[in-house]
């Protein structure tokens, strides 16, 4: 008899996201089981439960999915869901804060797609990046990212303190430096875009961080990516389907659809990994962001 392959999706919040439970489902889950309100410190024993039950053979049909929003909160609870592994009762697991790693590691993988076909090899490597409205997951993990691809990253919030808390929870999770930055009105805010060769905006859903006299105003080489699909964008100007979508000159434009498709993509595709009857994976950030760019280069 074949086992049912279950995906457990554990969150810290007092509800799982319908968007990973849908996406799990069409991935081939034969069901879903959301467990929210799980803080970090639960993990193990919950981890527990699902190889036991199962047994050997029946681990394998099991994933966890680790989707609390916070960083250092869905890490945690990797750590811990890692540690209570072992031979031979080994499950699946597979860490995306609300979406935040899949998500930052789909825009990253654009930029450096879009920088190389402007000529800059290297993709992000010796470039500067400025994430406005840097402080929640997405601008996080885009911010860890983009350091980890070589950038100088400076990290943007209305507030200086709120910069400075993410900054060092980038640091303290990926080993990554990122210089915060206080901009509490916009003047302040395409100050450091004028000086960026990348703007990324990752800032509330809604939120207009740079209006349309400040995108108009920069000057190329730069390329602009906003990840807020819903009006007004976070960058005027920048319309949601645009990918490579031409600004100015030497400015271009990548749009919160055209990256969220390639999120849906590599969503999809670790889901899928969860799946296999290899040895059991451990999906984390580094993953998400390796599977971006392969699905952009055909791989």
């Amino acid at each position: 008899m074949d086992r049912k392959r279950l995906l457990y999706i554990v969150a810290a919040e007092p509800h799982v996201s319908p968007f990973d439970v849908n996406m799990a489902y069409d991935a081939g889950f034969d069901a879903v089981l959301p467990y929210p309100g799980v803080k970090a410190a639960a993990v193990r024993g919950l981890v527990q439960d699902v190889m036991f039950s199962r047994g050997p053979k029946g681990a394998r049909a099991s994933a966890l999915m680790i989707a609390s929003a916070g960083l250092s909160e869905a890490e945690a609870g990797f750590r811990a869901a890692r540690k209570a592994l072992f031979d031979p009762f080994r499950i699946a697991l597979f860490v995306d804060p609300k979406g935040a790693y899949t998500t930052a590691a789909a825009l990253i993988a654009k930029v450096e797609a879009l920088l190389r076909t402007a000529g800059a090899k290297e993709g992000l490597k010796g470039r500067t990046v400025a994430v406005l409205g840097g402080t929640g997951g997405v601008g996080r993990a885009a911010a860890g990212m983009a350091a980890a691809s070589g950038a100088r990253v400076t990290l943007v919030s209305r507030e200086a303190l709120r910069a400075t808390t993410a900054a060092e929870e980038v640091g303290a999770l990926y080993g990554a430096s990122v210089a915060p930055k206080g901009a509490a009105g916009e003047a302040e805010r395409a100050a450091v875009a004028a000086q960026s060769d990348v703007i990324m905006a990752a800032g509330a859903a809604g939120a207009e961080l740079l209006g349309e006299a400040s995108v108009k105003a920069l000057r190329g080489p730069k390329i602009l990516a906003d990840v807020n699909a819903v009006p007004p964008a976070g960058l005027a100007g920048v319309d949601a389907r645009a990918d490579g979508a031409t600004l100015g000159p030497g400015v271009f434009a990548l749009g919160a659809l055209a990256i969220g498709d390639l999120k849906f993509k590599v969503e999809a595709a670790l889901l899928r990994d969860l799946l296999g009857d290899g040895p059991a994976p451990l999906i984390d950030a580094a993953a998400a962001r390796a599977r971006a760019a392969a699905i952009l280069a055909g791989g």
